[in-house]
């Protein structure tokens, strides 16, 4: 008997030891079954718990990890992605496009890394890590003799929601509004202020107010004017939510907003591809997206949808003729942006064999977008293009996506030499391997 009760205790701690942190907490159920069957003593059993509980402390790394007590959640994440570009642009002069054609192929990475932690009562934080400082890109390219590269802080913020209708969130964060990347890059995180209220009708429909105060550039108020206010983005968007039924997972989105600057100015350089600085004036956008989601068109998993997106800046006329200084009796104003778009998917996009397409077609006229947030990809983030985007992507694995995406761009207004419209013709290939984690 003490042989078998030898074993047995080796057997147990050996198996604790080497398997889940739950059965090492919580043998309670097998100690027990070994008291029943008369293998262990009542006192062994409680000696054996003991030992167990101090064998989990001091062995394994959620022994020793102390967290605080106002942590409900922690959320870790990232991406890394390896990409292939080749791009080509024709610029534009004043007598017409130029001969040159500037060429580009180059190897890529970009690294991300995400937290995301739920508080007690209603409070949030987060932050994101990447490998590149541009606002609108976190690609780093293969330079340099392998030297090595910087991670900048991508997001930091904290935010707030009392309850189910209201959510605030204060410092660097993901953008709060739907649109798409004719007017926001994806890869911009927006710093700042912003505001949601939620309002649910029925059983799924909502609608929602989403407002922003966008703080684009500290200034120093010593310099007279204009010059010495703090540059800031005020944003406002009401989305509306409608699902076809209880059950039904086809939806429609329609989304109005109305954007503005105030009277200042951008002097530091920004890193995006087709910065402007100078000043903010003259930028009040009425702007308006949405789209038509319709699910299990072609069987579960399946979607179809429809989306558009379009800009129109009332200060047009003073932004192009008197900020930008274009000669009215040689250009108009280009104050209108639009875009429409398809696209079909099978899946998420998170499990192995899901895939998508998407085709999009817009319009950017010279007035009619901020430079400073677009699309960085799009025509080099150019103002006065038309043209589409591919986007094509298939899930090798649950957490890995082969991507490939064409660009190609023509100039709305010729013989536009201004630095912000002086682009003739543009191509872009992009081919990515993205692992998430």
């Amino acid at each position: 008997m003490l042989l078998k009760k030898s074993l047995w205790r080796a057997l147990l701690s050996g198996v604790a030891f080497t398997t889940c942190s739950v059965f090492a907490q919580d043998s309670g159920a097998l100690l027990n079954l070994l008291v029943k069957k008369g293998l262990v003593t009542d006192q062994e059993s409680e000696d054996l718990r003991a030992e167990l509980t101090k064998d989990f402390a001091t062995n394994t790394s959620a022994g020793k990890m102390n967290l605080s007590s106002s942590l409900v959640e922690l959320k870790l994440s990232g991406d890394m992605r390896i990409r292939y570009e080749n791009n080509a642009q024709v610029p534009e002069t004043a007598a017409g496009a130029a001969t040159l054609v500037n060429e580009t192929s180059r190897q890529r990475f970009r690294f991300r890394f995400n937290g995301d932690v739920l508080l007690q009562k209603g409070w949030n934080a987060g932050f994101a890590l990447e490998s590149g400082q541009s606002n609108d890109s976190a690609n780093q390219t293969f330079v340099t003799t392998a030297d090595d590269y910087g991670v900048f802080i991508a997001r930091a913020y904290v935010g707030w929601q009392p309850n189910l209708n209201w959510a605030f969130v204060l410092g660097k964060q993901k953008n709060p509004f739907y649109t798409t990347e004719m007017r926001w890059d994806a890869d911009i995180s927006p710093q700042g202020i912003s505001e949601i209220y939620k309002y649910f009708i029925g059983a799924k429909d909502t609608f929602e107010i989403r407002a922003m105060q966008h703080a684009m550039e500290d200034r120093s108020e010593a310099t007279p004017g204009p010059a010495g206010r703090d540059t800031w983005l005020f944003e406002q968007q009401a989305v509306y939510t409608k699902w076809f039924g209880p059950e039904n997972l086809s939806s429609v989105i329609i989304a109005p907003g109305y954007s503005a600057y105030n009277q200042s100015t951008i002097t530091a350089t920004p890193l995006n591809s087709a910065a402007y600085v100078g000043s903010v004036r003259a930028q009040n956008y009425f702007t308006f997206a949405g789209e038509v989601n319709l699910a299990n068109l072609n069987g579960p998993g399946s979607a179809l949808k429809f989306y558009w997106d379009s800009s129109y800046n009332t200060e047009a006329e003073t932004r192009v003729y008197k900020v930008y200084g274009l000669n009215p009796a040689s250009f108009s104003k280009g104050a209108t942006a639009w875009l429409g778009g398809v696209g079909y998917s099978y899946g998420t996009g998170k499990v192995q064999g899901d895939y998508s397409a998407k085709l999009d077609y817009r319009e950017v006229g010279i007035g009619a977008e901020d430079p400073n947030i677009n699309d960085s990809d799009w025509g080099f983030s150019k103002l006065n293009q038309k043209g589409f985007k591919l986007a094509l992507s298939y899930n090798l694995t649950d957490f890995a996506n082969f991507n490939v995406t064409y660009f190609d761009t023509k100039i709305i207004q010729k013989n536009m030499a201004f630095s912000l419209g002086n682009l003739n013709r543009s191509h872009e290939l992009l081919v990515d391997l993205v692992v998430k984690f």
